[in-house]
C-alpha cells in the first residue's frame, strides 16, 4: 500500500527559537504559546515531556518525529509542544502559573546529605591521623631495632674469637647509641642504652644470640601492630559506609538534575518517565491520555487519530482502535473486497425514490484516516455490507468534490475547496468520519460526525432502517431493542 500523504492545513506561525532547537518538521510550541493560540482557535494538545539527558528522547526527535505524515497530521490537528520536564523557568498554562518547586526542595535535600558526607569525612581523616600517628610512633624504634639485629646478626656470622667479638659488638653499639640519641627521647634513649649495654656484656656468640633474638620478638611484635593499624584503617566500615553514600549521592545528584517541575508532575500525573506524551482534549482540555515511552510511527499515528477525529467520542478501547489502524495503514495490507455497491449521490436520489430505500451518504475527507479506516476495513465486514446493501443506496462523497450536483432543486458547487453538499449534509459541522441518513425523498434525516467500530456499526444501522429516529433517541432505542 502506498504511503500516504496528507495535506496540511495550518495557519502560518512565526519561527520560534523552540523549533529552531528542536529542528524537524514539526512546529513545535511551548506551553505558554500553545495556551494562547488555544484561547483563539480551540484544539487537542500533544506534549512531549522530555528532559534533556533522555536517550529515547534523542531518539523519538530523530525518528518518528521526522515523519512526515507524522508531522503534517501532527501540525494539523494539534497544537505540539515540547516541554522540558525539569526547567527551572516559571510556566503558564491555560490562566495559572506554575513553577518547579522540587528544586528548592531537592537543593536543601542534597544539601543536608552533602554536609553529613563533609562531617562523616572529617570523622574518618581524624581516626586516620590518629592511627597515622601510632604507626608513626612506632617507626623509630622499629628501626632502631632492624638496625641493633641486622648489625649484630652481621657480626655473628663470622668466626670470630671471644676479645674481637666484644671489640666489634662495641662498635656496633656504639653506633647504634650515636643513633638513638639523636632519634629518640631521653628516656628512650636511656631505655635503649641500657639494653645494649645488657647485650655488650652478654659472654659468647650463645648469649649474644638469645639477646638477639629478644630483640627480634620485639621487633615482630610492633612490626605486626603496625599492620593491624594499617588494616584498620584499611577496613575501617566507616569508609566503606562514606564510599557507599557518596556514590549514592553522585547517582542521585545526576539523576535528579534541576528536579521535575510542578507542571509536568500534574500533566504526568505524578508518573513520571521519559518520554511521555500528554494528549489533552475535549471541553477545555480536560481529558487527558499519557502514553509512555518510545512510540513508533503506526502507534504514534493511531494514538493521534483516536483523539483528533473524535474517536474517544464513542469508544475507550484505545488499543482496539490502535491495532485496528496499523493493521489498515500497514504497507502489506490487503483491503477485503469491497462488498457495498456504492453509487454517486444523484444515481441514489433517483434508485431511493423508485424502490422506497433509504439512503446513506459516507462523506469523506481526504486526509481523514479514520474516514479510510472506515472505507477499507468496517464497511467491508461481510455482515454490515449486506445490511448496507439490501436497506440502503449507498454514497462515498468526498468533501472536496468538484462535480456540480443537483439537490432539492439547487445546483451545489464547490467552493473554497468543499463542496456545498458536504457542508448541508453535516449541517455545517464538518468533524470526520461523517454519515448522512437520508429518507427515500432525499431529505436529510441525521447526521452521524464520528467513528464506527466493527462491532457499532450495525446498531446504528438498524437505528435508521427501522425509523427508531421516529420514535426517540438513538439511546432509547437501544434500551427497547435490549429489552
Amino acid at each position: 500500500m502506498r504511503k500516504l500523504l496528507f495535506t496540511l492545513f495550518l495557519s502560518s506561525v512565526s519561527i520560534l527559537s523552540l523549533a529552531q532547537k528542536h529542528k524537524g518538521p514539526i512546529n513545535w510550541l511551548s506551553l505558554e504559546e500553545a495556551s494562547s493560540l488555544y484561547m483563539q482557535n480551540p484544539k487537542p494538545m500533544f506534549i512531549d515531556v522530555y528532559t534533556d539527558w533522555c536517550g529515547w528522547c534523542k531518539k523519538m526527535d530523530a525518528s518518528t518525529f521526522q515523519d512526515r505524515d507524522i508531522a503534517q497530521y501532527l501540525n494539523a490537528n494539534f497544537y505540539p509542544v515540547k516541554l522540558d520536564a525539569e526547567t527551572s523557568d516559571s510556566v503558564k498554562f491555560m490562566g495559572k502559573t506554575y513553577y518547579n518547586t522540587q528544586q528548592k526542595k531537592v537543593k536543601q535535600l542534597l544539601d543536608s546529605i552533602k554536609n553529613d558526607l563533609l562531617i562523616q569525612e572529617i570523622k574518618i581523616k581524624k581516626n586516620d591521623s590518629i592511627i597515622d600517628g601510632q604507626i608513626n610512633s612506632f617507626k623509630p624504634k622499629i628501626s632502631y631495632l632492624k638496625e641493633v639485629v641486622i648489625k649484630t646478626e652481621n657480626i655473628l656470622k663470622d668466626s670470630l674469637d671471644e676479645n674481637t667479638l666484644k671489640t666489634k659488638l662495641k662498635s656496633n653499639f656504639d653506633f647504634l647509641k650515636d643513633y638513638t640519641k639523636k632519634e629518640f627521647s631521653r628516656e628512650e634513649y636511656k631505655k635503649h642504652k641500657k639494653e645494649l649495654k645488657s647485650l655488650k656484656k652478654s659472654n659468647g656468640k650463645k648469649n649474644v644470640y638469645s639477646g638477639i633474638n629478644s630483640f627480634k620478638t620485639k621487633l615482630n611484635g610492633l612490626e605486626s601492630s603496625v599492620k593491624d593499624l594499617k588494616n584498620k584503617k584499611l577496613y575501617n566500615p566507616e569508609k566503606s559506609d562514606y564510599r557507599k553514600n557518596k556514590s549514592q549521592y553522585a547517582s542521585f545528584v545526576r539523576r535528579a538534575r534541576k528536579s521535575t517541575h510542578d507542571v509536568a508532575i500534574e500533566l504526568c500525573r505524578g508518573q513520571m518517565s521519559y518520554p511521555t506524551f500528554i494528549l489533552l482534549f475535549g471541553d477545555s482540555l480536560k481529558a487527558n491520555m499519557p502514553l509512555k515511552g518510545f512510540q513508533k510511527v503506526p502507534d504514534l499515528y493511531g494514538y493521534l487519530a483516536f483523539i483528533a477525529e473524535g474517536v474517544y467520542n464513542t469508544s475507550r478501547d484505545v488499543p482496539a482502535f490502535v491495532n485496528d489502524f496499523k493493521l489498515v495503514y500497514s504497507p502489506d495490507y490487503e483491503a477485503p473486497k469491497d462488498l457495498v455497491n456504492w453509487i454517486d449521490f444523484e444515481s441514489a436520489l433517483k434508485a431511493a425514490k423508485k424502490d422506497n430505500k433509504k439512503i446513506l451518504v459516507h462523506l469523506m475527507h481526504p486526509n481523514s484516516v479514520t474516514s479510510n479506516l472506515m472505507d477499507k476495513e468496517n464497511f467491508r465486514v461481510a455482515s454490515t455490507a449486506k445490511k448496507i446493501r439490501n436497506n440502503f443506496h449507498a454514497v462515498k462523497f468526498m468533501i472536496n468534490e468538484k462535480k456540480t450536483i443537483k439537490y432539492k432543486g439547487r445546483e451545489l458547487i464547490n467552493q473554497n475547496g468543499i463542496h456545498q453538499l458536504a457542508l448541508g449534509l453535516s449541517k455545517n459541522q464538518l468533524s470526520f468520519p461523517n454519515y448522512a441518513f437520508l429518507d427515500s425523498d432525499g431529505n436529510l434525516v441525521m447526521s452521524v460526525p464520528q467513528y464506527f467500530g466493527k462491532t457499532q456499526i450495525d446498531p446504528v444501522l438498524d437505528y435508521f432502517i427501522d425509523e427508531g429516529y421516529l420514535k426517540g433517541t438513538y439511546g432509547d432505542w437501544l434500551k427497547t431493542k435490549k429489552n
